[in-house]
């Protein structure tokens, strides 16, 4: 049978009044009466109470972040595996001890004489006499390069203070030596004169990360409001989503401090997922809403009908969108460790916007009434008129792909999978100091100490637990690899000396690796190290009752790495087989469920593929601002599947129950296709642009992770808003025909 061109017969009462509407692209009449309970209707009856607690939400959340703040886990929690055990045992061993900074001093022109050498060491040091937050200057040391001096700066801090204790941290003691060394340079003009350390590290990147979000949500926000003043044509319209969609922040961000000084501290990047998918999902839905219901009032329903109508439709597309989309962010629940955190401020966020689109929506709109579309704007009057008509750009497209869905169809398929071909070489790592803007200062200064103090790249320990009084045995054993240790690829040497904790119980021994934290080349370094080294010093210390050897350092970035990668399976199988049921029950069509999985990952492939294009070569440096690691941020790819599988759920959900709406009007589902896509292009595009633009402003931040998560989260949705929904989507409507719209009678349906 020809699905595309059946209709049911208990429906065709609905074609005569539904045909009449195709050609001014309006949707079929509905009856009010139908939709007099429910959330939105309660909503609107007691407006002023739910505008009332709605407020108080977000006062008390603002209040909150105020307060307490949202206390962030400290790196070394974050660790996992053996490497979490090797980072306990050098700080027992005091590896690290008193945090130190390093100033180099490098003469712009020429090589430096031996006298030129002690003048500028003794004015150096004499910068830094009776500056506050310094415990200790250290000896003036040429450079190896011939043109620097070095001088080591032992600040007045604690790493790691201790529960009650008033002494400072290194980035709050690090200002004056900052300060000193910036005169120094001021007086010094022909020299370049750097400080890098834990604390001007910290200091440095703290400040720019912190300038950065500021200026993402200065722009963000006038720039989404320009968006929708082009969507609605009217500035109270435009006004509605955007407050909606920063209350909805702000409640996510004091519930989210609530948890981490009550619960479990969160992430420090979780502040910034909440904004950037707070402010996008929350816009949207409220986009979604405000949309159905001007179109219903244009259609001759009365405000309060069209408020229902729009939340009996729009709205529970929204709710479903909504619990899909909270599935998918739950999937970094079966990731654990710091992924746990980023799950709970993205769950809150999304589950505030949806609670303020089906309660403070309603309610507000009851109040504005018609003046919701006051201060119209007099060009978009045209544009409204052809709003949703089946002639518009996209109902013709959708009309051309519903004649040939399989052409189409494949079409895109093989673009999709084109683009994502590339994510097959994608490469992932946790970087260090090369991931950070080249502008910084402390970046600038790391590459002078670099020319001045050659290293060996990188540092793996060897971190060995054993009772204290058997210390020369571990020390012997740590010694007979120092042969062997020089034969492993890339491996430049061994520390001369162990660190010994005061107990003698903790003794690291450092090793040398020849490459930077970035080079893909460093798991298998690590690898070999632990199949070599450490087996040697096992069976060394075989008579050492409770010896045990770990490796640490930089191999705690791989082991961290090779977990999120480890982990990635189990949370797309999680969240796939999740989105299955959630969609099933919501539609009640396993095939339109099964599509609706598989449309979704070749959307987030290609994505993956655009990402590994754009970071992983050089070729975009000049164009987006960055240098290339040859690698993508380890954390990434966990991250931008559940978001974008997400995320891509509104759209899909918002164009097939418009669909869906059509056919159970009377049209046959080629009909209904081209129609549902035509009624919801407008939203779509409208919705899309404030995603793309938000997630574009954080790929201009300076921090190369937070770049490739902008730029791969813009570039996702813009094709997702595009090819998947104008294209594909349509195509597989079409082709599924009225398996689209029924399923078996014995699975529940929450959306009709």
């Amino acid at each position: 049978m020809d699905t595309t061109t059946t209709r049911r017969p208990e429906r065709d009462r609905e074609t005569d009044a539904a045909t009449t509407t195709v050609s001014a692209g309006t949707p079929p009449p509905v009856d009010p009466s139908r939709h007099r309970s429910g959330l939105s209707l309660w909503s609107m009856r007691h407006r002023w109470l739910v505008l009332a607690l709605s407020a108080l939400a977000l006062v008390a959340g603002i209040a909150l972040m105020a307060t307490s703040g949202i206390r962030t886990t400290p790196p070394e929690d974050q660790l996992v595996g053996d490497s979490a055990i090797a980072a306990e045992i050098e700080e027992r061993a005091g590896l690290y001890g008193t945090p130190t900074e390093t100033v180099v001093a490098t003469a712009k022109d020429g090589s430096l004489t031996d006298a030129e050498v002690t003048t500028i060491g003794t004015e150096l040091a004499a910068a830094y006499r009776d500056v506050d937050g310094i415990a200790d200057i250290g000896e003036p040391q040429p450079g190896a390069d011939g043109r620097s001096v070095v001088l080591t700066l032992t600040l007045d801090a604690d790493d790691d203070p201790a529960e009650g204790s008033t002494a400072p941290s290194p980035s709050e003691a690090v200002g004056p030596s900052l300060e000193a060394t910036a005169a120094f340079a001021a007086a010094n003009p022909e020299l370049t004169v750097g400080q890098i350390g834990d604390g001007s590290v910290t200091k440095e990147v703290d400040a720019t990360l912190g300038a950065d979000f500021k200026r993402a949500e200065l722009i963000s926000i006038p720039l989404t409001l320009v968006i929708l003043l082009v969507a609605f044509g009217a500035v109270v319209a435009a006004g509605v989503p955007l407050v909606l969609g920063l209350g909805s922040v702000g409640v996510a961000l004091g519930l989210t401090a609530a948890a981490s000084n009550g619960i479990l501290p969160v992430d420090p990047n979780a502040q910034s997922l909440i904004l950037l998918i707070g402010l996008a999902v929350g816009v949207d839905y409220a986009l979604f809403v405000i949309r159905r219901a001007r179109e219903e009032r244009a259609a001759g329903a009365d405000v309060r009908d069209s408020i229902a109508l729009a939340g009996a439709t729009a709205g529970r597309a929204v709710v479903i969108s909504g619990i899909t989309v909270i599935v998918a962010m739950s999937g970094m629940l079966v990731a654990g460790g710091l992924f746990t955190s980023l799950a709970l401020g993205a769950m809150l966020v999304v589950l505030a916007a949806v609670i303020a689109s089906a309660t403070t929506l309603p309610a507000l709109l009851a109040v504005l009434g018609d003046t919701v579309d006051a201060l119209r704007l007099p060009f978009t009057a045209r544009r409204r008129s052809r709003a949703g008509s089946p002639d518009s750009l996209w109902g013709r497209l959708a009309g051309a792909v519903s004649r040939r869905p399989v052409r189409w169809g494949a079409a895109a398929v093989a673009v999709l999978v084109a683009l994502a071909v590339p994510a097959l070489g994608m490469k992932t790592a946790l970087g260090g100091i090369e991931t950070l803007s080249p502008d910084l200062a402390v970046v600038q200064a790391y590459r002078q100490l670099e020319t001045a103090v050659p290293s060996d790249g990188t540092a793996v320990t060897i971190a060995v637990d054993a009772p204290g009084d058997l210390q020369a045995d571990v020390l012997a054993a740590l010694d007979g690899i120092r042969e062997e240790a020089g034969t492993l690829p890339h491996v430049s040497g061994l520390a001369p000396e162990a660190v010994v904790s005061d107990d003698g119980t903790a003794t690291v021994l450092p090793v040398g690796i020849a490459m930077d934290a970035s080079d893909d080349r460093l798991p298998g370094v690590v690898a070999d190290i632990r199949d070599t080294l450490v087996p040697r010093v096992e069976t060394a210390l075989v008579e050492v009752p409770g010896a045990e050897v770990h490796v640490g350092g930089q191999a705690a970035a791989t082991d961290l790495s090779a977990w999120m990668d480890d982990r990635l399976p189990w949370v797309v199988a999680f969240v796939l087989v999740l989105t299955l049921l959630v969609m099933t029950i919501s539609f009640g069509s396993p095939w339109l469920a099964v599509a609706t999985v598989a449309l979704n990952v070749l959307s987030v492939g290609a994505a993956y593929g655009l990402m590994t294009l754009v970071f992983q070569g050089t070729w975009a440096e000049g164009v987006l601002a960055f240098s290339s690691t040859g690698a993508i941020a380890a954390w990434l790819p966990m991250l931008m599947f559940v978001i974008l599988f997400g995320l891509s759920m509104d759209y899909h959900v918002f164009v097939t129950s418009r669909v869906r709406e059509a056919y159970a009007a009377g049209h046959d589902p080629s009909a209904a296709v081209r129609l549902g896509v035509a009624r919801s292009a407008g939203v779509v595009t409208s919705a899309a642009a404030v995603m793309v633009g938000v997630f574009s402003i954080f790929g201009t931040l300076s921090s190369l992770e937070m770049k490739q998560l902008g730029v791969g989260l813009a570039t996702a949705v813009l094709l997702d808003a595009t090819l998947v929904r104008g294209v594909l989507l349509p195509a597989t409507l079409t082709v599924l025909g009225e398996r689209a719209h029924h399923g078996p009678r014995w699975i529940p349906r929450i959306h009709h």
